[in-house]
């Protein structure tokens, strides 16, 4: 299931589902569920239709199908189980949340599948793993609180409508940071496999550099939101807190990857599979307790 390599796109739904209000329990719960178990077929059906290429891979050639662990098929009938199992659960949870379910699906499983393979597709798989990772995620966990209607005439629907898109477009650049940075990383094995990927057709260099000003701007919007006086202000005293730890941590990821060898790759995502969930977890209750803190002064 790779759970380790789908970590971020896990906090993105559960920061969504806390970010203006706390879900209840058991909903959250249900759709939590439903989408690991979305999130796990997706990835199993991606080590199915590249357990060739990952064979020749030297950062994914220990995955259980390619390194023949799990045979093909038992992985695919795991895939198609668990993506109907999720689809039947979450349609107990509303249409919205079935419909964003579905065109979560739709990229996760066209990334790696043909015939619309967006992973070959220079740009546009960029923009498919900004979405479909980053994106969508929240705008589930968003749901999983009730937070968008199409209601406009509620007061404040404009308003949380413009407060999901300044929350969305960090999510977007730095989900699709991840993704050159892992097409850098898989760089030499793609070439070899006339995988046509971002870094295939750009080149590392352009990819990681692009990569790096995706994250510089990322950390920055929250402070450009806070200048320009838009309506998620009042969060900006909390993210500066967070800043002052992100900023530090992005410079060691610009210095390191001057080293683009696959070797710096591999250690950095194996420190990254090390720290990056407690990290994560870390970060998510801190969003927590702020948001419990905003309830309390309204």
């Amino acid at each position: 299931m790779r759970i380790d390599s789908w970590q971020v796109w896990l906090f993105n739904f559960a920061l969504g589902s806390i970010l203006f209000a706390l879900p209840q329990i058991d909903r959250f719960v249900l759709v939590l569920f439903s989408f690991s178990l979305a999130t796990s077929g997706i990835f199993i059906l991606n080590q199915y239709f590249d357990r060739k290429d990952d064979k020749n891979n030297k950062l994914k050639k220990d995955l259980p199908i390619a390194s023949g662990d799990v045979p093909p098929t038992v992985g695919l009938i795991l895939c198609c189980s668990f993506i109907v199992a999720s689809l039947v659960i979450v349609f107990f949870a509303g249409i919205s949340l079935f419909l964003l379910f579905v065109g979560y699906l739709f990229l996760g499983i066209g990334y790696s599948t043909p015939p619309f393979y967006f992973k070959s597709r220079p740009v546009l798989d960029v923009i498919v793993c900004g979405v479909g990772s980053g994106v969508l995620p929240l705008l589930i966990g968003l749901q999983t609180s009730s937070q968008l209607t199409l209601d406009f005439t509620l007061p404040w629907m404009v308003r949380r409508y413009q407060d999901a898109l300044l929350i969305t477009l960090p999510i977007f650049l730095v989900q699709s940071a991840g993704q050159l940075f892992q097409v850098a990383g898989d760089y030499q094995a793609d070439s070899l496999a006339k995988i046509n990927t971002f870094a295939v057709k750009y080149g590392k260099t352009t990819t990681l550099r692009l990569a790096n000003v995706f994250l510089l701007v990322t950390i920055s919007l929250p402070i450009v939101y806070g200048v320009l006086n838009l309506s998620l202000t009042p969060y900006l005293s909390w993210y500066l807190i967070v800043f002052v730890l992100l900023a530090p941590c992005l410079l060691y990821l610009i210095y390191s990857l001057r080293d683009s060898s696959v070797e710096k790759f591999r250690k950095l995502r194996n420190l990254s599979r090390r720290i990056g969930g407690i990290l994560l977890l870390i970060l998510f209750f801190y969003v927590l307790i702020v948001r419990i803190i905003l309830n309390g002064a309204h």
